[in-house]
Formats: C-alpha cells, structure tokens, sequence
C-alpha cells in the first residue's frame, strides 16, 4: 500500500487546487523556509483523523481553511484527498476489493467537517477504524513533524507505549475494550433501572388484583342501569310518536284552505298581466320616439360644427405651406455644403493608399534583417549555454570534492577519537567487577524469604479469626435489622389505628360525654356483635349528668350502669362484657344468640324491651331485624383492640431491640481488633515481600549489568577492530579525492577564460539585435499613423455619402406635402349652401316627433291607473295566503321539533347498546315514565355507593402481567449478555498482552542492533515501568559511543534525533506502515550523520515508501524525485515537481 498523491484545495497556504504526486519510494519536499512545505505534513494528518486545531499549528479547526492575502479573498471551505494504491489489499475488509484507495476530508467557516471513502460519504470513525493496526493515524509514529522527534525521545511512558500498541496492533484492540466496556456498563444501568421497574409492577399488581373484583360489579350495575335507561326512551318516546300523528293532522287542515286563496290570486294576476302587457308597449313607443328625438338634435348638432370647422382647417392649411417651403430653403444650401465636403474627402483617401503601400514594403525588409541577427544571436546563445553548463559542472564537482574532502577529514577525526574512547572504555570495564555483589544479594534474598513465610502464616491465622468474628458480626446486624424493622411495621400500623380512632372521637364533643366503645372491654369473638350493636344504638355515649338538657343534641346517652354485685341476668351482653368495674344496665336486656336462625327461634320468648343480638351482629326484636353492615369489622371496637395488642407487641420487641444493640456493638468492636491485627501483620509481611522483592531485582540488575559488561566489552573489541579499518580507508580515499581535485581545478581555469570570450561575442550581437528591433518599431509607427489617417478619411467618405442622401430624401417629402395640402386647400373652398339647406329640414322633423311624444304619454298614464288598483286586490289575497302559510310553518316547526326530540331520544337508545324495535316488543303494556325514572335512580345510587372504580384494571391486570413476564425474561437476557461481555473483556485483555509483549521484545532487539550503526557505536534499550502490560508504560535508555550519561535528556538535540530515529526505524522494520513522512528530522544532524541517515533510509526504502522535507543537500542527493514548493505569490503555495533520474539523465546526455 503506497501513497501516490495527495490533492490540496485551499488547505492553508494551497489555497488553489493542487495534486503532489508521489511516483518513487523516495520523495524529498525542499523549498525556502516560510513557502508551506509543513502544510503538507499537516494535510495528511489532517485527513486522517487529527481533531485537535493545536497539533495543526492552530487554535481552531477552521484555521486550516485559507484566510486570504494581501491579493486574495479568504476562501469558504477547504479539502485535502489522499489516494491510495492498495493493490496489495493492505487494507482489508470490505474495501480489500479496491485497487485504490481514495480517502478525503472537507470542512468549511461553520466547522463542519465531512469524511468520504471512494467518493461516499462516511464518519471520522470509519476512517480511523481502516488504518488501525496499519501504523497510521493522526499521531502514529509514520508521521514524524518539525520537533517532534525530541519530543518523542523525552515523551512519557505512557505516551512511548502508544508508539508500540500501534505497531503491535494492538490499537483495535484497546478501541473494541473500550466499547465493551461501555456496552458493559450501560447494560449494568439497564439492569438495575429493570429490577426497579420489576419491583414497582409487582406492588402495581396487587393493587390491580384488588380493583379488578370492584370493576366487574361495577360492569353489572352499568348493564342494568343501560336497559333501564333504553326502556325509558322508548317510553318517551312513544308520546312524542302521539304528538307528531296530531300535528300532522292540523297541518292538511290548514294546507286546504291554502290552496283555495292561491286559485283566486291566480285569477286576479292573469287580467292584470293584460294590462301590464299593454303599458309595457306604450313604454317602448315613447322610448323609441325619445331616442328619435336626441338623434335628430345630434345631427342638428353636427351640421353646424362642420361649417365652423371647414373655415378653421383652411387657415391651418395655408400657415404649413408657407413653412414648409421655408424649410425647403435652408435644406438645399445643406446639401450642395455636404457635397463639396464629399469631394474633398475622396481627394484625401487617394493620396493616402499609395503612402501605405510603401511603409509596408519598407517594414517586411526591416523584419527579414532582424530575423537574420537574431537567428545569428540564438546559435552563439545556445553555444554559450553549453559551455555554462560544462563550466558549472566542473564548479560543483570541484565544490562537491572540497566537502567530501572535508567529510573525510572530519570522520578520520572522529575515528580516530573513537579509537581513543574504545580502548579508555575497554580499560574502565576490565576494572569493573559484579560477582561479589551477586553472591551477596542471593544470601539477603534467602534471609528475606524464610521472614516472609513466617508472617504469611500469621496473617492466615489473623484473617481466619477476622472472617469468624464478621460472620458473627453479620448475623447480630441481621437481626437488628430484621427487628428494627418489625418494630417500625408495628409503629406505622399502631399509628395508622390511633390516627383513625382520633378521627372517630373528633366527632364527639368528649368534654361532656365518653363513647361507650372506651368504657367496654370486648373480648375478640363479640366484636362484630358489639360493633353492630353500637351503631344500632346510633353514637351511644356514656355521662353522669342526669339533666338531659345538659347531654349535647344528636346523642344516646347511657346514664345507667350496672355496678359489681349487681343482678347480672345470664345469657345477656352484661354478662358476657362484666370485667369487674361496671357496664350499661340497658346491656342485662339484651340476649345473646350464636347465629340469625337461633335469634329467630328464640323471638317469641323476649319481652317487648328486651333484644336478640347473634354473634355476626344481627339485632332481633318481635317486630323488626336490623342487619349488619358491610364494615362491621372495622370498627372502632376492633381497632381499640388492635391498639392495646400491638402496644404490648411493640413494647417487647423494642426491649429486644435494645438487647441486640447492644451485642452488635460488642462485636463489631470485636471485629475492629481483629482487623487492626491482620493490617499490622500484613503491613509487615509486604515490608518484608518488597525487601525481598527490592533484592531480587537488585540482583537482576547486577546480573543484567554483568551480563552487559561482558557484551560491550565484546562490542568494544570488535568495535575497536572496525575502526582502526575504517581510518585506514579514510586515509586512502583522502588521498585519491586531492588528486581527483587537482584536475577538476585546472579544468575550471581552463572552462573560465572561454567564458570571458563568450561574453565579449555575445554582447555585440546583442547591440546588433536591439538596433534592429529599434528601426522595426519606427517602421511600425509609421505604417500605423499612416493605416490610421486612411480609416479617417474613409470614414468621413461613408459620413458624407450619407448626409447627401438624407437631404435629397428630405427635399422629396417636403415637395409631395406640398402638393397634398393644396388638394385639400381646393376642397374645402367649395360653398356652404348644401350644408344650410339639411339644417331646416331636421329641424322641421324634430317638431313632428315632440307632438307623437305627448299623445303617447298620455295613454300610458291611463294603463297605470288600472294596473295601480289590480295589485291593491291581489295585495290583499297575499296577505291572507301569508298567514295561512305561517300557520303552516308553526305547525311544520313543531312537527320537526318533537320529530327532532324523538330522534335525539332515539340516539340515546344507540347510546345504551338497545334497539328500539327489540325494547318495544319487551316493554311492559302499562309502563311509565315516573316508575322507571325510579328505577334507574334506584340503580344510580348504587353505582354511586361503589366509589371510584378502575374500569380497565382487569385489562391492565392481564397487560401488567403479560409485560411482568416479559420484564422477566428481559432480565435473564440482560444477564447473560453481560457474562457474554465480561468474557470477551477477559480474551482481549490475553490477546493485548501477547501482541504487546512480543512487540516490546522485537523491537527491543531492533533498537540495540540499530543503535551502534547509527551511532558508529554504543548502546541503548528499551524497558517497561511495571509488571502488568496492560498499563506499563515504556522508557528508552541511550548511551552514545564514549558516553555514560544516567539519564536521555542529557544528550544533545542531534544525539535524541538520532536515537528517536532508531526507534522509528526499528518500529517500521517490525510492522512497516505504508509510508513515512518526516518533517526535517535530519535539522540537528551534521553531515556524517547525515550521511548515516541516508543510508539507514535508502536501505529501508525497499519496504516503507518515504516522504519528507530537508534543507540538507546531501538528503535532496539521495531522493529519487524532488518536489519543490515556492511562494511566488504572498501567502501562496505552488508545486514544482522534479524526476531526478531523468534529470540526470538529460544532463548526462
């Protein structure tokens, strides 16, 4: 997967459409600082994904979209493209398919930013999800920028193991993590949002159960109360059915005698049409003479007018002719003045052309000339560029010796000094000894281990007694908790009956009198007995005050008891309540009996003040019954025993309560000693474990660290055998580089003479060319004053031409006006004595029609008379017809009333569900409308007396059910989806570590054999911050030839440019991205290393496509194509693309 060119659109400085091809494996981006050479670095970014405007060199989004000039406009909106060839399908799933691959980004002034993938639109997710694990991205290490590569070598662990995720391709990995874990916790938030759903429809069904009993008596009530109410209609609506058969009968009445009134007007209208008929003709006669009349009077009109009009025309006549012939005048001595200016024009235009003709001639041989010695100055040019070419290429090759030269010397200057530091190195490390501290290190590490054992047992034995104590612990909480909440059980439902036995007593005035419900004790087998009784009695009380006037109104007040000793008849109610203190004498009446059928056989035997009261609270007497209600058992009796019950309750439990408070708090003290014991043994037995651990790895080290000596002591050695040959070499190519020198010089002596003649020569024709082109420019003058003067007077020919013809047309026009005028001058003198002549004899006509006029209007005043007195009689047969007809209307309104009550009654039959025709036929011969009327009041209180029923509640039982079950079943899912969940967290965390690890150790040896040969020596490694390779975070340790720095950020900014690239380099040679692109990484490098990178980069070529921007000219020489970009125009950037191997190529031939 290549990278074969990136189209710009007003992305920053590019603001017009650009396309940077990528054609070689090696590209080289060079230009003068400031011309936008980074904006292309930015651009690929960019388009992968990059969302932070401050690692684009901005402060918003938006600043990448060209912000004008001092000659341009801002632009709109900006888009980058990145194509791609994949032929190797390096990119896999669905887009494996494409050979290439196209990937571009828009954004415009509102920040909205658009991704498309082959030309179709996508999200910025579907971009970064194709390059994971691929090594790109906005921050991968494939795209290494101005700074960054220091910023890499000092970044943080956590920062530097990005870098190694990506390239072990792990990146995918840690994306899919973070959305089960996301998955994870929303289905952890569904889970506890369903349980409380779950928990609230359980208390719902119950109240549900209990309203679906209510709802189906209610349903039954509603039908009766539907039948009742469609019989009742069909009552009603049997007498309006009556009502409408009488006023149809009086309305026919009415509609005879209608239609006798309405024959007789017909017949009285007839004879007064006749007349009407009649005067309507005399109308017409009198209009039309009118109109003969006004006719006459026009024309009589008009006769006159014209006499007047004839006399005016014939004086406007003779003014036009006279000024027409004036104007004839002055246009003849116009055109004999355009003629002779037409004359001389002509004149003009002869003499000019042959003058034309001549400059013409005079300059085709002035161009010949120059054309001869500009030929002549081109030869010699061309010439002369060959031997500049030679001349520079001799210069740069004597300049190119001079750096080399100067290369060798350095890098003989530094072998040497390496030299120097290898055997100083070689001496310090045989002086180094790590032996004896190994041997004791593994004796503190034995001492240490045996300490550890010992406590661990400890803190077993301690944890043991702490689980004991907190199970114990555990089990007092509970039932503290189970207690204190019977307790508040009780509380709430002791208070609940207090609360309503208050309400009870707030109805009675208790400063005066007492319920007689607080003076009894009532044993539980005749509370319902009691209870109905009491409200027998309706409000009994008891006082001792004997003045009734001082009892309050409304109540049955007992003001006689029966005190201990008394006469206690057996069998009475007395009897059964008696406690010893005293009870009403009215209760030693009242028999007890087991059931209503015993008190109903035992009737006859009470007398006439004496009751039967049955254990389930019915009251007999000989002559009535009175039966409990459907509350009987709640009443204030059973709930004075329920309050007396429960207090006994719940004082007990309290003084339990207060028992097991006080144990809990024994044992959970209990519970904190034991836990302070196991934390200070456990505190002790890590000391001792990260004693022992600190010595294990201090042991490590010093093995690692002997380990290590031995390897550099042989890396020294070889080292140091390398470059006592590599200084021999330089030796020799030093010497054959000055005698290369040498010739080049003489050569460029030699080339620097000619060139002298060269200039001499091609001066002269250079003033030879410049005479010549100075005489073809007057020749140019002079035929164009020339061209010019002709057009001029060809001009006037065609103006005067002109004009000529216009007066000669004008002279006609005016000659045939002339002539048209006196014809008419010659009409209009004839004599005026036909036109007098017509005038006496329409005056005499309109005389006659005046006196036809008055004879006319006399008869048509006669009709009038006749026809006023017809309509008086018919006026007065309508008015009859009138109110017979609205006598018709009242009843037809009265009629469609009771039809339109009856269909409203009928509507209420839809409503309750009934047909009209099968109520009918059910109804009763004799039913009426007050009996059912109270029927379906009867049946309306009872419906009243069920309160607020939920008439959906057996629907919503059945639905709160059915989604009961379904809440379960969801509930079972949500579980297993989330062990489903769970276990693949556990997979890609295995997966993450085995991909992570493997790539740390690759890499790891890539850098270490890297290093040295970028470096010409020393070392460096990579190690982890800590043991989970989940988390860990990476550093890199560097130690350049000679160097023992403790730290990296004591190196130079050219040593961390060299060490960051060593890294990259040994990332890339493990999973090679498809390109990388550096942004003058090769800045702090001097030209030895510079050639080493070089090296590096061409070698690794082979795999990784290169991209990347220098100023160093040793790195433009090793590019296979150089892409230039200038800035010509202010704040505009353009491409110059160049091949280098046809360039050289063409230089060469």
């Amino acid at each position: 997967m290549r990278l074969t060119k990136i189209k710009l659109a007003g992305f920053k400085s590019f603001v017009e459409p650009t396309t940077i091809p990528f054609p070689g494996e090696m590209t080289a981006i060079v230009g003068p600082n400031g011309c936008g050479k980074s904006n292309v670095i930015d651009a690929v970014r960019w388009v992968l994904g990059e969302s932070s405007a401050k690692n684009l060199r901005g402060d918003a989004m938006t600043d990448v979209i060209f912000n004008g000039s001092s000659s341009r406009k801002p632009v709109g909106q900006c888009s980058v493209e990145l194509v791609f060839d994949n032929s190797q399908a390096r990119v896999g799933r669905e887009y494996a398919k494409y050979n290439e691959l196209a990937v571009k980004r828009v954004v415009t002034r509102e920040a909205q930013s658009t991704y498309f993938l082959n030309g179709t639109r996508c999200r910025r997710k579907d971009v970064t999800d194709i390059f994971l694990g691929t090594g790109l991205g906005p921050r991968s290490y494939a795209i290494i920028e101005q700074g960054m590569i220091s910023r890499l070598i000092e970044s943080k662990p956590q920062e530097l193991r990005i870098f190694l995720e990506e390239a072990a391709g792990v990146s995918k990995y840690k994306e899919r993590r973070r959305e089960t874990e996301n998955r994870i916790r929303h289905t952890r938030e569904n889970l506890e949002r369903l349980d409380d759903v779950r928990t609230e429809l359980g208390r719902q069904l119950e109240k549900l159960q209990r309203q679906a009993a209510a709802a189906q008596r209610y349903t039954s009530l509603k039908a009766r109360q539907r039948q009742i109410k469609a019989e009742l209609t069909a009552i009603r609506w049997l007498a309006h059915d009556e009502k409408i058969a009488d006023l149809t009968q009086r309305q026919r009445n009415e509609q005879r005698e209608l239609d006798s009134l309405e024959a007789k007007l017909k017949g009285d209208e007839a004879g007064l049409t006749e007349y009407i008929e009649k005067a309507e003709d005399k109308k017409q006669t009198l209009d039309d003479l009118r109109q003969k009349s006004f006719a006459l009077g026009n024309d009589i009109t008009r006769v006159e007018q014209n006499a007047l009009h004839s006399k005016q025309r014939t004086e406007q006549i003779n003014n036009e002719i006279d000024e027409l012939q004036a104007q004839e005048v002055l246009l003849k001595a116009s055109a004999t003045e355009a003629q002779r200016a037409l004359d001389r024009a002509r004149e003009e235009v002869d003499i000019i052309e042959p003058q034309c003709v001549t400059a013409s001639a005079q300059l085709e041989q002035c161009e010949e000339t120059l054309e001869l010695a500009q030929a002549e100055l081109d030869a010699f040019s061309e010439k002369s560029r060959t031997h500049d070419v030679q001349y520079n290429e001799t210069r740069h090759t004597v300049q190119r010796s001079h750096a080399q030269i100067q290369s060798t010397l350095s890098m003989q200057l530094r072998t040497s000094q390496r030299i120097s530091e290898l055997k100083a190195e070689l001496q310090e490390i045989n002086r180094q000894s790590y032996s004896e501290d190994i041997a004791e290190l593994q004796k503190d590490i034995a001492t240490l281990k045996g300490d550890s054992e010992t406590l661990a047992h400890s803190c077993q034995e301690n944890q043991r007694n702490l689980d004991s104590r907190l199970a114990e612990l555990e089990k007092l909480e509970q039932s503290y908790r189970s207690a204190d909440q019977e307790c508040q059980v009780l509380t709430s439902k002791l208070a609940a009956l207090e609360t309503l036995q208050q309400d009870t007593l707030e109805e009675i005035d208790t400063e005066q009198v007492m319920p007689l419900w607080q003076t009894l004790s009532v044993p539980p087998s005749l509370e319902i007995a009691v209870e109905n009784l009491l409200r027998f009695l309706h409000r009994p009380v008891v006082t001792h005050d004997t003045n009734p006037h001082q009892i309050p109104g409304g109540y049955l007040a007992i003001t006689q008891t029966i005190k201990a000793g008394n006469d206690i008849h057996p069998g009475s109610l007395a009897e059964a309540l008696f406690d010893g203190e005293s009870v009403p004498t009215y209760f030693n009446q009242i028999q007890l009996c087991n059931d209503l059928s015993e008190a109903l056989s035992r009737v006859t035997t009470i007398g006439d003040s004496e009751l039967l009261l049955s254990l389930d609270g019915f009251v007999v007497t000989s002559g009535w019954i009175f039966t409990p209600g459907n509350n009987s058992s709640d009443g204030a009796v059973r709930r004075q025993n329920q309050i007396v019950s429960l207090s006994d309750t719940l004082q007990k439990n309290r003084e339990v309560l207060e028992a097991l408070s006080s144990q809990v708090c024994d044992a959970r003290q209990c519970a904190t000693d034991a836990q302070n014991t196991l934390d200070e043994s456990k505190q002790a037995l890590q000391q001792k474990r990260l004693a022992h651990d600190t010595a294990v790895e201090r042991k490590a080290m010093a093995e690692k660290l002997y380990d290590r000596q031995q390897d550099d002591l042989s890396r020294r050695q070889d080292e140091l055998e390398a470059q006592l040959e590599t200084e021999a070499q330089e030796t020799e190519q030093l010497a054959q580089l000055s005698e290369a020198l040498e010739e080049h010089e003489a050569l460029l002596a030699e080339l620097a003479e000619q060139a002298e003649v060269h200039t001499t020569e091609k001066e002269r024709l250079s003033t030879s060319v410049s005479s010549q082109r100075t005489m073809l420019s007057q020749y140019q003058t002079q035929r164009h004053q020339l061209e010019l003067a002709l057009s001029q007077q060809q001009s006037a020919v065609e103006r005067y031409s002109e004009q000529v013809m216009r007066n000669q047309n004008q002279l006609e026009n005016y000659a045939a006006r002339i002539d048209k005028l006196a014809e008419e001058l010659k009409i209009l003198s004839s004599p005026a004595d036909d036109q007098q002549a017509e005038l006496h004899l329409l005056l005499a006509q309109r005389e006659a029609v005046e006196a036809e006029l008055l004879q006319v209007s006399a008869q048509l005043n006669e009709l009038e008379s006749i026809i006023d007195e017809g309509k008086k009689d018919t006026r007065s047969i309508a008015s009859s017809i009138h109110t017979k007809q609205q006598s018709i209307d009242s009843l037809t309104i009265d009629i469609e009333s009771t039809r339109a009550r009856g269909e409203a009654i009928l509507e209420q039959m839809s409503g309750t569900g009934h047909s009209l025709k099968q109520v009918l036929e059910s109804l009763e011969e004799h039913a009426s409308d007050r009996e059912w009327e109270k029927m379906l009041e009867d049946t309306d209180k009872a419906i009243t007396r069920l309160g607020a029923v939920n008439l959906a509640a057996v629907e919503e039982f059945e639905a709160q059910s059915s989604r009961k079950a379904h809440l379960d079943e969801q509930y079972s899912d949500l579980n297993n989806a989330l062990e489903t969940l769970v276990s693949a967290i556990r997979k890609i965390d295995k997966e993450t570590r085995n991909r992570f690890s493997e790539t740390f150790n690759r890499v790891n040896e890539d850098v270490q054999r890297l290093f040295p040969k970028v470096f010409g020596g020393g070392s460096a490694y990579l190690e982890l911050t800590d043991d989970d390779l989940l988390e860990t975070g990476v550093t890199i340790m560097a130690r350049p030839p000679g160097k023992k720095n403790s730290t990296i950020h004591l190196l130079s900014g050219g040593e961390k440019a060299l060490t960051a690239l060593s890294l990259v380099f040994a990332i890339f040679r493990l999973n090679p991205a498809p390109f990388c692109l550096l942004d003058e990484v090769d800045a702090p490098l001097d030209d030895a290393n510079v050639g080493r990178f070089c090296n590096l980069v061409s070698e690794m070529s082979q795999t990784v496509q290169f991209i990347y921007i220098t100023h160093n000219k040793i790195a433009m020489e090793m590019a296979t194509h150089l892409t230039g970009v200038t800035m010509a125009e202010p704040g505009v950037s353009r491409m110059v693309a160049v091949d280098v191997d046809e360039a050289m190529a063409f230089v060469e031939s």
